[in-house]
């Protein structure tokens, strides 16, 4: 059957009634809007890998080899084999003795917060980590200039496609973690929730996922879908393996009291961070000191504030180490 959203205030004959006409058979959810379309999950339709339309910004290769780590390039088939998605891949000596990290960026692409936390995570847990993209493969910087075709469900056929990649390069699935911040988040908490898809084409490569500062609805304050978004919905069933959840309590961009309960009922482990904004962890260069923003610096924007917090961004690699066995004699 084809799962139709409805808003709460609809009665139930009334979703009956559309679902008939839409030709399905009428299920509510209490969340959702009436015409929206079907949460189904499916690679037809996404914006597509077109490797060329848009060039990988050049200072991204200067801030990797910074850090210790390799340039983005494409070299991950996608789901569909049609095109290559890029990615920064920086292995160890021993790829298979070692976890294996696969960061997904936020709505804004692959910055300084992505490279930061691969080059700690390779550092403190001695791990492979993979930094992959979802935009510059498919001609854009961010995801609001092409519409939210490149969304949570997109992004999962990422998600598989960087793991079948991986695994054939000769990684150990069963070490093998997704994780990600704010539309990151969200495709981690997508891309674990226990639906058929994801049962038979992600579990088989990922061990688990971490979501921090997660976005985990899709709707307006208003009750309504998020202008060409797909219904997204999470955690409905459970996850289909570990998930650790970390949020922040001033987080007023991705609140998680206003997440559906089941999204932090499920996850293994919810932690949250007393001072922790959005992006508590994120690393912008600041013009005014010349250098990688420091520990207490924030950056205010219309809607809401990140700060980054060094206290929450190192007690979050001890959490990551712990849930994912890492070698935590690193641990900072």
């Amino acid at each position: 059957s084809v799962r139709v959203p409805c808003m709460k205030r609809l009665t139930a004959t009334l979703c009956l009634t559309l679902a008939v006409l839409l030709g399905s058979v009428g299920v509510c959810d209490g969340q959702g809007v009436v015409g929206s379309t079907p949460n189904i999950l499916s690679y037809d339709g996404a914006v597509p890998v077109v490797n060329s339309a848009i060039n990988i910004p050049p200072h991204s290769a200067r801030i990797a080899r910074k850090l210790g780590l390799q340039p983005i390039r494409f070299q991950v088939p996608s789901y569909d084999g049609k095109g290559l998605l890029a990615v920064s891949w920086t292995p160890t000596e021993s790829p298979f003795e070692s976890p294996t990290y696969v960061i997904m960026h936020g709505g804004h692409g692959i910055g300084g917060t992505s490279w930061y936390l691969a080059k700690e995570l390779k550092e403190r847990l001695n791990a492979n980590v993979l930094i992959l993209d979802s935009f510059w493969s498919r001609g854009t910087k961010r995801n609001r200039e092409r519409g939210a075709g490149i969304d949570a469900i997109v992004r999962t056929f990422d998600v598989i496609a960087a793991g079948r990649w991986l695994k054939e390069y000769g990684t150990d699935p069963k070490k093998t973690y997704m994780m990600g911040g704010s539309q990151g988040g969200w495709t981690a908490l997508k891309a674990m929730t226990a639906e058929p898809l994801q049962v038979a084409e992600v579990k088989p490569l990922y061990a688990g996922g971490v979501a921090y500062y997660p976005v985990c609805d899709n709707y307006n304050t208003d009750g309504n879908l998020r202008s060409g978004q797909r219904y997204v919905d999470l955690a409905d069933g459970g996850y289909w393996g570990p998930v650790l959840l970390l949020t922040g309590d001033k987080d007023f961009a991705t609140d998680i009291d206003e997440c559906p309960k089941k999204v932090v009922k499920s996850a293994t482990k919810h932690i949250r961070y007393a001072r922790g904004t959005h992006g508590w962890n994120a690393r912008w260069w600041d013009r005014k000191v010349k250098g990688w923003n420091k520990p207490g610096s924030c950056l205010v924007g219309d809607k809401f504030t990140m700060c980054y917090d060094v206290e929450h961004t190192n007690d979050m690699y001890k959490q990551i180490g712990k849930f994912t066995k890492g070698d935590l004699r690193r641990i900072k």
